[in-house]
């Protein structure tokens, strides 16, 4: 989520950005979509015999078709079974979100999967001017989670599930894109998971990335890397989430603070926030008080304040089934609740996916969902004020 010309945001920038009376603006409102969404004995015999065959070739043939499409629909979604044997549909399937600066500035780049089974890259200027590259990255699953982050000061990492379901990572680094780890230390994946990543550099100019999955038993597990490291399992959560929660992480780095949040959704349907400062493995855990659709779709964006605390935007699917902002300035360093909504994207859901970053002048941010009523994707910017594009894929 940070500025790609610096690991992280200057703690001395970040109070000129997204005053307080900004945030009151409502962003781009639609029409409230509903909620989802036969005469002798031998004779007869045979008779009977003929019409009970014709009878169940239909039904065959019926069935047949009903499970193509039910096949079908699950394949799109990317629906699974959880380890309780409800199913509950990906709700990140195919978009995540990264900021990248270029000599003309920044740029931001959104990928996503199409109906073809191939995840492609989309890319923006600062003034949302978009092109969709043809180019085919890779094949994923049908309806696979995505999630990226930027390394400076030339690479993306891109995470997806392959046709196997296994966890792969995708690389850009100096123009060229190349399979990364394959796959990663990732074990017991649940089909239904979301994901979500995180990097940071540390005071030793390290770079580190956090990833997140969902398990079979529908806990959250944490994947670390380390610049000139392999991956490795990092904390396990032991908490029961929703089965096919969205998952939403960031880290902010300043003034020697480091401080990570993950957040997710609980088995009755309330948002929840794991959180540490600073000291690794001092994980807690915080119930915000507002629900969310189930497997809603969930993105986290945050950049830091002068002392060092994030600024925190949440993005989640309301029970109404629209996108809601929640955001969070954190002066105690010890978590809490955010404030009430105070923006609402009316006419969209999940997949939810966002990113910022910081300019001369303000914080700029890019929040992506899916219209009700089409598969295209459609960008909500805050420069200022919010604006809506309907991107067209």
């Amino acid at each position: 989520m940070a500025d790609v010309r610096a690991p992280f945001l200057e703690a001395s920038e970040a109070s000129r950005y997204y005053p307080e009376g900004v945030r009151k603006q409502p962003l781009p409102s639609l029409p409230v979509p509903s909620w989802k969404a036969r005469r002798s004995v031998f004779g007869m015999i045979l008779a009977l015999a003929i019409i009970g065959a014709v009878v169940g070739i239909v039904v065959s043939i019926e069935a047949k078709k009903s499970n193509k499409s039910d096949a079908k629909s699950d394949s799109a979604s990317g629906a699974g079974a959880s380890s309780n044997g409800t199913v509950a549909a990906r709700s990140n399937a195919g978009v995540a979100a990264v900021n990248w600066n270029v000599s003309t500035g920044q740029q931001v780049r959104l990928y996503i999967q199409k109906v073809d089974g191939f995840v492609y890259e989309a890319v923006s200027d600062e003034s949302s001017n978009w092109s969709l590259d043809t180019t085919k990255l890779f094949q994923a699953t049908p309806g696979t989670p995505l999630t990226a982050v930027a390394l400076a000061p030339s690479q993306i990492h891109l995470y997806y599930l392959d046709i196997s379901n296994m966890l792969q990572e995708y690389i850009y680094n100096n123009s060229q894109w190349a399979t990364g780890v394959t796959p990663l230390p990732s074990t017991n994946i649940a089909p239904n998971t979301s994901l979500a990543s995180t990097t940071w550099t540390d005071p030793s100019a390290v770079q580190q990335i956090r990833l997140y999955y969902q398990k079979r038993d529908n806990t959250i597990q944490e994947l670390v890397y380390t610049t000139g490291s392999a991956w490795s399992s990092g904390h396990s959560f032991t908490d029961q989430a929703y089965p096919g929660t969205g998952l939403g992480a960031f880290a902010t780095h300043a003034n020697d603070i480091l401080d990570t949040r993950v957040y997710w959704q609980a088995n009755d349907l309330t948002l929840n926030e794991y959180f540490h400062v600073t000291q690794p493995d001092s994980w807690s855990r915080s119930t915000l008080q507002w629900s969310a659709a189930p497997s809603s779709g969930i993105a986290a964006a945050a950049w830091p304040d002068p002392s060092g605390n994030p600024n925190i935007r949440l993005y989640y699917e309301n029970i109404a089934g629209n996108v809601e902002e929640i955001s969070y300035g954190d002066t105690s360093g010890s978590g809490g609740n955010p404030s009430p909504p105070t923006n609402t994207i009316v006419g969209f859901q999940a997949p939810i996916s966002a990113t910022l970053w910081v300019n001369e002048t303000d914080v700029e941010i890019r929040t992506y969902a899916k219209s009700n009523s089409s598969n295209t994707r459609t960008e909500f910017a805050y420069s200022g004020g919010w604006t809506s594009k309907d991107l067209g894929f």
